[in-house]
């Protein structure tokens, strides 16, 4: 009768908030990166320009090759389906990678896909400055709503069938929302902060833009829990809690030192 008492009062498991904490400041950031240095900056080397100025949010180019607006989205949604892809070859034990690339692969579709709506109605950003000589105009800030809303939502299908791969046979609904609340949060008020610090642009417009592309372009990560419970996967692994990790910790502090320090000021 012992060891069932002792059983009983044994602590649940439980993920690290922590680590969920410095794993969505990680996936965060390195979206960004993905979008302002790859994207659009990759794009200005590529026809060559030569970058004068990169903060989270912005890349200025020495010159104006036609598309470089388009490259940063486009980079980055595509860098989210190549993350789908590669989430389905790693192996089910590796809880901290998966969720890493989890949280990548929401930042990357969601906020590409929502800035494209947003810029539609805002008639600000990438998207707008394509669709400004264009005939119509109201009519094309209307294509970008809608094409903006319905990519968004079926990245919104494809993250909540990865949230289900990677949960597995755990469906508390508890737990469910601290794995996608945490990392949300945690990324928005860690974007604030740096854009707070930046130089380069109008301090109103730096926090704006941060706070758009975290809170705004993530507000779909809280509805993936219920989104998820309708979905069938095939073998669904056993569920895996995602302790701490003083590696991960540590490249998280790197991160955030480095954004707060020099990205977020901005970079000439």
């Amino acid at each position: 009768m012992a060891p069932e008492n002792q059983q009983s009062t044994q602590p649940s498991p439980r993920d690290n908030a922590m680590m969920l904490g410095a794993l969505g400041i990680l996936a965060y950031a390195a979206s960004m990166m993905t979008h302002e240095a790859l994207g659009h900056g990759g794009y200005c080397l590529a026809l060559g320009g030569h970058n004068v100025m990169l903060t989270g949010w912005a890349d200025g180019c020495s010159v104006h090759p036609p598309g470089i607006e388009a490259a940063g989205p486009a980079v980055q949604f595509g860098a989210g389906l190549l993350v789908w892809l590669v989430l389905h070859r790693l192996s089910p034990g590796a809880a901290r990678l998966r969720y890493f690339f989890w949280l990548y692969m929401v930042f990357n579709l969601l906020v590409s896909s929502g800035y494209v709506a947003f810029s539609g109605v805002t008639d600000f950003g990438d998207a707008a400055v394509i669709i400004s000589g264009l005939h119509a105009h109201i009519v094309w800030r209307g294509v970008l709503i809608l094409f903006g809303v319905v990519v968004y939502f079926l990245s919104m299908r494809a993250t909540a069938l990865e949230f289900k791969r990677f949960a597995g046979l755990d469906d508390g609904s508890r737990r469910l929302f601290r794995l996608v609340w945490i990392p949300y949060v945690t990324a928005g008020a860690f974007a604030c902060c740096a854009g707070a610090l930046n130089r380069t642009m109008g301090h109103g417009t730096a926090i704006g833009l941060a706070a758009a592309s975290s809170f705004g372009g993530g507000l779909g990560m809280l509805w993936l829990p219920d989104m998820q419970r309708g979905m069938a996967v095939s073998a669904p692994a056993p569920s895996v809690y995602l302790s701490w990790s003083a590696a991960w910790a540590v490249a998280a502090a790197v991160v955030v030192v480095a954004f707060l320090f020099f990205i977020g000021p901005g970079l000439k």
